[in-house]
């Protein structure tokens, strides 16, 4: 990093990926801020500088002193160890050393006292919740929401109809057994059970009442009136709820009335009305929020109208280090690999990633923000107006 790169940074300010120190107040200091940057999606401190952005700099011997800290913070008070670059810049105002720590591979880390930190905005938070811990271990591939049990349940809350018809067209014609100790032994062979108890891929995909079982995995959708999303007034306003696949049909209709409200030129007074955006759009958009979503965080799917626009907001943020753009081109990470494998056959899902890709090349001004703050993902379809 060169000096004119360092003093553009620095007029960005601090945010979840730029943090600036005057000083370091000692290794265990230094690991907590570290640790943050790893559990969230890495980012750089820059040291010898102060809080409003101006350069303090730093004195030879305090360079050579940080570069020990550094390397020891990074293996002796991080768990798992890690490691982390650091940059000397040479400014008028005197030397910056900038430390730059990678969006960690192997989440969750924690510092010497056993502590999980995570960055919120310029400052750090130590991690208590037991859900959000388990979404750093979903991080690093240790679990998946869509495997974990959801205690209470059993097979009396499953739809065995549905479940019959997918187990046999699944395994080409072997039937799901009568016997309730045998039947849980097959689900439990293709991870719909867990310890007798149903997963979550189970209870979203087969139960009779997903919405009881677990009440925050819906969809609410709002036509507005006008473009502010605290707006008063609305046209429609709905949740949906049941499985997947029945959320997934219930969110197309939604879209669709709104997608075949203008009358061709010419048509007739009982003829559909035009579509402004193909409907395979907005089939990739849901199914592809349905099945990515972070189902560690109880929160529903948004689908909000706006005169301007239409966005689909999904709890969490994208998985493993994914940016906006990679996911657009089609890149993948796998957060719910369970569902995912199952989706195909009830959904109008292909598993091949290319859903985002399909969607920017029918839209080419699409937007996808992945908003850490927020823990959301928003894709944002701007209309004509």
């Amino acid at each position: 990093m060169d000096e004119f790169t360092l003093r553009e940074e620095l007029l960005k300010g601090e945010d979840s990926t730029r943090q600036f120190k005057r000083q370091i107040d000692g290794q265990d200091h230094l690991a907590k801020e570290i640790v943050a940057f790893l559990n969230t999606r890495g980012g750089r401190i820059f040291v010898g500088v102060d809080d409003d952005g101006s350069i303090a700099g730093l004195s030879t011997d305090a360079v050579i002193a940080l570069a020990n800290t550094v390397s020891n913070a990074c293996s002796q008070n991080v768990n798992p160890p890690c490691s982390a670059l650091t940059f000397n810049v040479s400014t008028a105002e005197g030397m910056v050393v900038v430390i730059e720590v990678p969006d960690g591979p192997d989440k969750p880390y924690q510092d010497k006292d056993k502590q999980f930190w995570v960055k919120k905005g310029p400052d750090k938070r130590r991690v208590t919740e037991r859900t959000e811990l388990r979404r750093l271990f979903q991080g690093g591939h240790v679990t998946y929401a869509d495997a974990s049990a959801i205690p209470g349940t059993s097979v009396a809350d499953l739809d065995l109809g549905a479940l019959r018809l997918f187990y046999e067209e699944r395994f080409s014609g072997e039937t799901l057994s009568d016997d309730e100790e045998e039947m849980i032994r097959q689900l439990q062979g293709i991870r719909l059970m867990v310890d007798n108890q149903l997963g979550l891929a189970a209870v979203m995909l087969f139960a009779k009442r997903p919405s009881v079982l677990l009440p925050e995995f819906t969809i609410k959708a709002v036509w507005f009136k006008g473009n502010e999303r605290g707006g008063a007034e609305y046209r429609d306003s709905r949740r949906f709820e049941g499985t997947l696949q029945s959320q997934y049909e219930q969110g197309m209709a939604f879209f669709n009335r709104w997608n075949g409200r203008v009358q061709e030129d010419g048509g007739g007074f009982n003829d559909s009305g035009k579509q402004e955006i193909p409907a395979f759009v907005f089939e990739e958009i849901i199914v592809n929020a349905l099945v990515h979503r972070d189902y560690f965080i109880a929160d529903s799917l948004k689908l909000f109208i706006f005169d301007d626009r239409i966005e689909v907001r999904s709890p969490g943020t994208l998985p493993n280090s994914l940016t906006e753009d990679e996911a657009l081109r089609g890149i993948g990470r796998d957060r719910n690999p369970l569902l995912l494998s199952l989706a195909y056959q009830l959904m109008n899902y292909r598993g091949s990633r290319s859903g985002l890709k399909r969607v920017k090349a029918a839209i080419p001004n699409v937007i996808l923000t992945n908003d850490i703050e927020a823990g959301e993902v928003t894709v944002t379809i701007p209309l004509h107006t």
